[in-house]
């Protein structure tokens, strides 16, 4: 299929659609998943289905969309983010906001809405009784709307809860045989809708969106080019409140986006607001906040600690993007897995390593891939190089994409793996 003279333009046509760049040397994924819709499609020929394409409002195209997006998520997703929501930014929009008791949040990119919900259910822990006297407008989109009724029905597996405590699994969801539904009180809160980020740039956005105290937009634009990530960026926080706040990804930002939003600090985590805006005091106005529960696998909160950089194991000649594209294939690698998708999930893996070496949570996630099927040689080797990476950092050092996870945590739970698959 790649050499078919047909693919290069149907391949022009899936990036300028969905902004996905992270395609554009990725032919051999791509042609999968084209594959896959032509199988579903009936369509003989790629020269057939790029006719079909050429149809901006052909019914081929949001399922086209759907098998081309990735979506990897769970709940708490980046634990010192969510701490800096439950302890710091969200109590402040609240206070904030007190007088007219109104909040507008929008989660971009949302998938099957874990994140969404996730906020859902810390504003309704912090605000108690209290939040049915309040307007709260919480919105999820996605390009992607198998994803978004996954996400309306707020139904999940385990792996979906992976940082999430028995004891808190309890009280937040429903337990269906090996699923999870989302208690009612939690699932209302949220509602979802098809948008395409692209039409951020193209200026066909909804007039809608506009005028929002929070936008998290995370692990999105690690699959756009630099210059839609950063124009992205710019038409977000132009859709902020005055003094809104705008989060994104760990391996997202960027030197280039403080030309279109200024960075600050909000509860010790990077965030981004408009230009020029400046932050005005918090009035004092009484207004019920609950004390907030502890959030699953979240540590207290502590001072920001320095990051150390690992002494990297042998790598391949530097690449341009190297470590934001090893992000997105480690993603890859995580949604094939939820999928059950195993041979689309090695490969991730192993593009992800080929990438970048010193990526620690891609050496640890892919041992214990390998190990539950049975290969503990190469399990226990790939769990060996995650510790050789986590061993040259400070034990209090939080790992690139391990949601809170230490070095120093690593390197006592590969110990003790190793030595108990011996």
């Amino acid at each position: 299929m790649i050499h078919d003279v047909a693919f290069a333009a149907v391949k022009a046509l899936v990036i300028d659609r969905t902004g996905h760049h992270y395609y554009v040397d990725k032919d051999a994924q791509l042609a999968e998943r084209i594959a896959h819709r032509m199988a579903e499609t009936g369509d003989a020929t790629l020269a057939g289905y790029r006719d079909r394409l050429q149809d901006p409002q052909d019914a081929e195209w949001p399922l086209l969309e759907s098998a081309v997006t990735i979506n990897e998520t769970f709940f708490f997703r980046f634990a010192e983010q969510f701490e800096a929501l439950r302890s710091v930014i969200l109590p402040r929009l609240i206070r904030r906001n007190a007088a007219e008791k109104r909040l507008r949040i929008w989660s971009v990119g949302c998938s099957t809405g874990a994140e969404a919900h996730s906020i859902a259910i810390v504003l309704t822990d912090l605000l108690g009784e209290a939040i049915g006297e309040w307007r709260i407008a919480l919105t999820g989109t996605d390009i992607d709307e198998a994803a978004l009724n996954a996400a309306r029905q707020a139904d999940y597996s385990s792996w979906a809860l992976r940082t999430v405590s028995e004891g808190e699994r309890a009280r937040l969801f429903d337990r269906n045989g090996e699923r999870y539904r989302l208690k009612e009180r939690y699932r209302g809160m949220a509602r979802f809708e098809r948008h395409n980020l692209m039409s951020m740039i193209d200026g066909t956005a909804a007039l809608g969106f506009t005028d929002y105290d929070l936008i998290l937009c995370r692990n999105v634009l690690i699959y756009f080019a630099q210059d839609h990530a950063t124009a992205v960026v710019g038409a977000l926080v132009e859709r902020l409140a005055p003094e809104g706040l705008l989060l994104l990804g760990h391996a997202e930002p960027n030197p280039g986006f403080d030309a279109v939003a200024d960075p600050v600090q909000a509860g010790g985590v990077l965030a981004y607001r408009p230009k020029g805006s400046v932050e005005r005091p918090v009035p004092v106005v009484p207004v019920s906040v609950a004390m907030p529960r502890p959030l699953p696998a979240t540590p207290p909160p502590a001072p920001p600690r320095p990051v150390a950089v690992a002494k990297p194991l042998p790598v391949p000649p530097p690449v341009v993007g190297r470590t934001q594209d090893a992000v997105a294939r480690y993603f890859a690698a995580l949604d094939a897995l939820a999928s059950g998708d195993k041979d689309s999930a090695e490969r991730a893996f192993r593009d992800a390593l080929y990438l970048d070496r010193s990526f620690a949570m891609a050496h640890y996630q892919f041992g214990h891939y390998l190990l539950a099927q049975g290969r503990q040689p190469d399990g226990k080797r790939s769990l060996t190089n995650a510790l050789r990476v986590a061993a040259a950092l400070d034990p209090a050092t939080e790992l690139a994409e391990g949601d809170g996870m230490t070095a120093g945590a690593m390197t006592a739970a590969i110990r003790h793996i190793i030595g108990t698959t011996r």
